[in-house]
């Protein structure tokens, strides 16, 4: 080839060097640009056909190297929306077309992007910088699981969210050995001689009864007073009267116990004076009326298990309070109750809530032995706190949730007290979470997962097309989209540009120099033209 050759080669080179510097412009004029993955520069030597002794290096062609797998830094974001990939993978975008009758528009095509600089638009989509749009999978959110596989736009309503009745009550506590200064005391005596009422006078003597104490029991507003006297009238006139008067549906069951049947919804039971105390628990029936104490009494001998706010249907909030009344020594016997009626107070047992421990260890519910693996779940049907009615509420004790460790103040000790219903809510703001899911948060202090972000990976990412807007396109070299739900993402974070500025100032100089060396090279060829051409004259 010759001059001409050298002349050609050294066009070459210099074109070559002038793709590298595009290259490098590119770089730097993107090193703030989020999610940017920066170009190299690779080139091809192009050797002529010719005999082994006569071959030349030849020319060169250069041509662009993509760096999408490689990682910019990731710093943190103000911005609840913006997510950053720490890991490989890309986002899902589609781009808006237009509007339909006020509604945006999005193309069937599916674009990848490493941006992640998303915030809500005024209809409620998640849009980056760039003006792309981001897509996932939708949440059920009953289960909590993706409730889906085809990605679809992410679209966060700004409305209210409904209220949410209380199902169930998570409830783990500890009771103490010993109820501080002897609280609950007197509910001992009552159930080791609760089967024993039938009409014996002595058993005045074994509650502990003198003449002159007075029992009084009111019932839907009528009350029954009876006096103590030297031979235990009270307990022969109280049977009397249950047996021959019927006592509003009160009777003696087969056990001897006063069993009470329920007369209306407002049917309640007051016992006050020197017996009530003794009396309270021989109060039973199949299906128990609102039964109590005297609610300065109750409260006097037991102890406070904590209070919880839970919901109605329709949103309407209540205050449930709880107390533990001991009801025997060995083995240690407790009954959980509840506050229905605040004004004038009233308590109410728990169904089927009844324990006994043995060396603090949980050891039989209701007669049935228990064991630290079963998890225990009790009901309260109907609950209903000052007229409000809530419903059905569970109360999940867990396995090994409930016990009786001695504890120096004598009070129980809650370490677990939370509810799962919630009041009607107004959206308050929305967030990417670590694990790519979109969570809006509600006034009610609701947070509601609503979509999970997807990624899509590639067997060669870097054969990707790339867009304007730092979106790629999947090519035949690139291989199809695999979508991924698994997260590998940081919120409140964005990824960098991977353009390092010191590294393509390094390069602008090689390449500077590798340029001017090619423009010496044209010169020189045009030199040697010139003396040749000069021969002929």
């Amino acid at each position: 080839m010759g001059i001409y050759g050298a002349l050609a080669t050294a066009v070459t080179g210099m074109a070559a060097q002038s793709f590298a510097l595009e290259n490098i412009s590119g770089n730097i004029a993107n090193s703030q640009t989020t999610g940017y993955k920066r170009m190299e520069t690779g080139f091809i030597d192009l050797i002529p056909d010719a005999a082994v002794g006569r071959q030349v290096p030849g020319a060169v062609l250069g041509y662009s190297r993509s760096t999408n797998d490689v990682r910019g830094d990731i710093v943190t974001s103000p911005t609840g929306t913006h997510v950053a990939l720490n890991g490989s993978g890309y986002f899902v975008v589609a781009e808006k077309t237009g509007t339909s009758d006020g509604a945006a528009v999005f193309g069937q095509a599916q674009y990848y992007s490493r941006r992640g600089d998303f915030e809500m638009d005024s209809e409620g989509y998640l849009r980056n910088g760039a003006g792309y749009y981001l897509m996932g999978v939708p949440i059920d959110s009953s289960t909590g699981n993706v409730s889906g596989s085809v990605p679809q736009m992410i679209k966060v309503s700004n409305g209210l969210i409904g209220a949410e009745a209380t199902g169930r009550i998570k409830y783990e506590l500890n009771l103490p050995a010993e109820p501080a200064s002897g609280l609950s005391a007197d509910f001992a005596t009552v159930l080791s001689n609760a089967d024993q009422l039938d009409g014996d006078s002595e058993l005045a003597a074994d509650l502990g009864w003198t003449a002159g104490d007075t029992f009084a029991m009111t019932i839907n507003g009528t009350t029954h007073t009876f006096t103590e006297g030297t031979d235990g009238t009270t307990l022969d006139d109280l049977i009397a009267w249950v047996n021959n008067t019927g006592a509003a549906n009160a009777r003696l069951d087969e056990a001897g116990r006063l069993a009470v049947s329920p007369i209306d919804a407002d049917y309640a039971i007051t016992l006050s004076g020197d017996g009530a105390t003794q009396m309270y628990t021989t109060l039973t029936a199949a299906a128990p009326p609102p039964v109590h104490l005297n609610a300065s009494q109750f409260v006097n001998r037991s102890v406070e298990g904590g209070a919880i706010t839970v919901y109605a249907a329709n949103g309407a909030s209540v205050n449930v309070q709880m107390r533990w009344g001991k009801l025997s020594g060995e083995p240690d016997t407790w009954q959980l109750y509840y506050m229905d009626k605040s004004q004038p107070q009233s308590w109410t047992p728990v169904p089927n809530a009844e324990f006994e421990f043995d060396d603090g260890v949980l050891s039989r519910h209701n007669g049935s032995t228990v064991s630290l693996e079963d998890t225990l779940v009790i009901q309260i049907p109907g609950l209903s706190v000052n007229g409000t009615v809530v419903g059905d509420v569970e109360i999940d004790l867990g396995a090994g949730g409930l016990t009786q460790f001695d504890n120096a103040n004598g009070r129980a000790s809650v370490s677990t007290l939370t509810q799962d219903g919630y009041p009607a809510g107004s959206f308050m703001s929305v967030a990417v979470n670590d694990s790519g899911r979109v969570v809006a948060t509600y006034s009610n202090g609701k947070q509601i997962e609503l979509f999970q972000i997807v990624t899509a990976n590639f067997n060669a990412e870097n054969q990707l097309k790339r867009l304007d807007g730092g979106v790629y396109s999947s090519t035949a070299e690139s291989g199809e989209a695999i979508i991924s739900i698994d997260g590998g993402m940081t919120g409140g974070a964005l990824e960098t540009s991977n353009t390092d500025i010191s590294e393509e100032f390094t390069k602008l100089i090689v390449t500077q120099q590798a340029y001017s060396a090619g423009t010496r090279i044209v010169s020189t060829a045009d030199e040697m033209m010139q003396e040749a051409l000069n021969m002929m004259r």
